[in-house]
């Protein structure tokens, strides 16, 4: 869409309604998803995490799409909208991993303090 926006071929209101509508259907799948890491941390590996934090992200990401378009259009998705809804949510598996990876928190790091020493 950045791309787009700078080369100028679509109209601007029509690029201002795609980032919105990618920030309202990732805030939620990323929040929940979040959460889900924040809880699976205290007890799992690192990169199991990350692979369950990345799948469950994914599997939200489906699941809303296609509730959004059950809602909105019919409740019967075609396979178009139903392929459309995987190739989002494999999309985001990398992204979502790779967050999980990048907020790994070792407790064995000794963190810095201002204060000094008492002897």
């Amino acid at each position: 869409m950045v791309a787009a926006a700078i080369a100028g071929r679509i109209d601007d209101g029509f690029i201002g309604v795609c980032a919105i509508t990618a920030f309202l259907l990732t805030l939620p799948v990323s929040s929940i998803a979040g959460l889900m890491d924040g809880y699976l941390a205290r007890g799992l590996p690192t990169l199991l995490r990350a692979s369950l934090t990345a799948a469950f992200g994914m599997t939200i990401a489906i699941g809303l799409i296609l509730a959004l378009f059950a809602i909105m259009f019919s409740p019967t998705v075609p396979p178009e909208v139903m392929n459309g809804a995987l190739c989002a949510g494999l999309f985001l598996l990398l992204p979502m991993g790779m967050c999980s990876l990048l907020s790994n928190d070792n407790g064995n790091r000794q963190r810095r303090s201002i204060e000094p020493l008492c002897a």
